[in-house]
C-alpha cells in the first residue's frame, strides 16, 4: 500500500510538471507571428502610436503593424480587433471617443468594455481649454455665465457634434444652470478660425488643437477641462475647481487593450512591454508635445477598473449635455 501511494505522488508531480512547463512554454513563445496595432486615428496623426509600435517589435522580436482604420463612428478599428483571435496579436488603441460614440449611437454593433481586456494605459489625457479671443469682455468662466443667465440662448460657441467640444461645452453649460447656442462644425478645431473673427462667443477645444494658437498669443484660456490643472497651463483653473462638479473633469486618454477571453499571462505580457515602451525617451516626447503626460504605472486590473467609470461618467454626460448624435 505504501509504495503504492508513493507511485501515485510521484505520477501526480509528474503530470503537474508537465502542465507547468507546457504553461511557461506558452508564454515564452508569445508572441509566435507579427502584430497587429489596430488605431482610429489617421495616418500622420498618430507619431506616438507608430514608435509604441517600434518598440514593442524591439522589445519583443516580432514585427508590429500599425493598423489605420478610420470613420464610421469607430466601428472598423473596434470590430477588427473583437472579432481578432483572443492570443493577444491584435491589439486596439482604446481611448474615451469610443466610449462616447456608443454612449451617443446605442445602437452601434460594439460593446467598448464587455468586449475587451484593459491593458495598460499610455497617455493621461490633458483634455479641453476654454478660449475666448484676447479682446473678449469675458475674463473668467463665471463671466461667460452670467452672461449667459442674463441672456439665455444668447452666446453661441461651437464644436463638432457629439465631440469632446461639444460634449466639453454643453455639461459646461448644463452644470452652471445655463444655455448658450450651440453651432455645429464637421471636425475639431473647426471652430477656432470664427471663434477669433467673434462669429462665436467662447469655445472648449481640445488641448492638442489649442496650445499651438493660445501659445501664439491668439486665444486667452479661462478655464480647462482636465481634473487637475494642466503642465503646459498652470495658471488656468479646472472648471471641477470653479463650479464642483466632479463631471466636469473630461479628459482625453488613451490605452492599449485585446479582446476578450485573451490568456492573463498574456494580458500581463503586454501590460509589462508597454510599461517598458514608456520609458522610452521619444515617446514620452511626443506625448508631451500633445499637452498629454506619460501614464503611471497601474496594473491591468486597476486600468479596468477606470475604463469601466469612464463608460458611466461619459454615459451622464451625454445625457446632461443632450447631445445627439450627428
Amino acid at each position: 500500500m505504501q509504495t503504492h501511494s508513493k507511485k501515485l505522488v510521484h505520477a501526480a508531480l509528474a503530470v503537474m510538471t508537465l502542465s507547468l512547463a507546457g504553461h511557461g512554454m506558452a508564454q515564452s513563445t508569445f508572441p509566435q507571428r507579427p502584430m497587429r496595432l489596430v488605431t482610429a486615428l489617421p495616418p500622420g496623426n498618430d507619431a506616438y502610436v507608430r514608435i509604441l509600435a517600434t518598440r514593442y517589435s524591439e522589445q519583443m522580436g516580432q514585427p508590429v503593424v500599425v493598423d489605420n482604420r478610420t470613420g464610421g463612428s469607430f466601428v472598423p478599428p473596434v470590430q477588427a480587433v473583437a472579432s481578432a483571435a483572443p492570443d493577444g496579436h491584435t491589439l486596439l488603441l482604446y481611448s474615451p471617443v469610443m466610449q462616447i460614440a456608443k454612449r451617443l449611437q446605442p445602437s452601434l454593433p460594439f460593446d467598448p468594455v464587455a468586449e475587451f481586456i484593459p491593458v495598460a494605459k499610455v497617455y493621461e489625457g490633458s483634455g479641453g481649454v476654454l478660449l475666448v479671443r484676447p479682446d473678449s469682455p469675458f475674463k473668467s468662466a463665471q463671466d461667460i455665465v452670467n452672461a449667459a443667465k442674463a441672456a439665455p440662448g444668447k452666446l453661441s460657441f461651437g464644436g463638432q457634434i457629439g465631440g469632446f467640444g461639444h460634449l466639453n461645452t454643453s455639461s459646461f453649460l448644463a452644470i452652471a444652470g445655463v444655455q448658450a447656442f450651440h453651432v455645429p462644425y464637421k471636425a475639431p478645431g473647426d471652430e477656432m478660425p470664427p471663434l477669433l473673427r467673434g462669429d462665436l462667443d467662447f469655445s472648449i477645444v481640445a488641448t492638442t488643437l489649442a496650445m499651438p494658437q493660445v501659445a501664439a498669443g491668439k486665444f486667452r484660456v479661462l478655464g480647462v477641462t482636465s481634473g487637475k490643472r494642466m503642465r503646459v497651463l498652470p495658471d488656468a483653473p479646472t472648471l471641477v475647481e470653479l463650479f464642483m462638479n466632479d463631471l466636469l473633469a473630461q479628459e482625453n486618454w488613451s490605452g492599449v487593450a485585446v479582446p476578450v477571453k485573451t490568456p492573463t499571462e498574456i494580458v500581463a505580457r503586454l501590460h509589462a512591454e508597454t510599461l517598458k515602451a514608456l520609458t522610452d525617451p521619444a515617446m514620452r516626447k511626443v506625448i508631451q508635445a500633445g499637452g498629454n503626460d506619460p501614464a503611471v504605472n497601474e496594473s491591468p486590473e486597476q486600468y479596468a477598473a477606470f475604463v469601466r467609470r469612464e463608460y458611466e461618467k461619459w454615459g451622464e454626460i451625454v445625457r446632461i449635455s443632450g447631445a445627439k448624435a450627428d
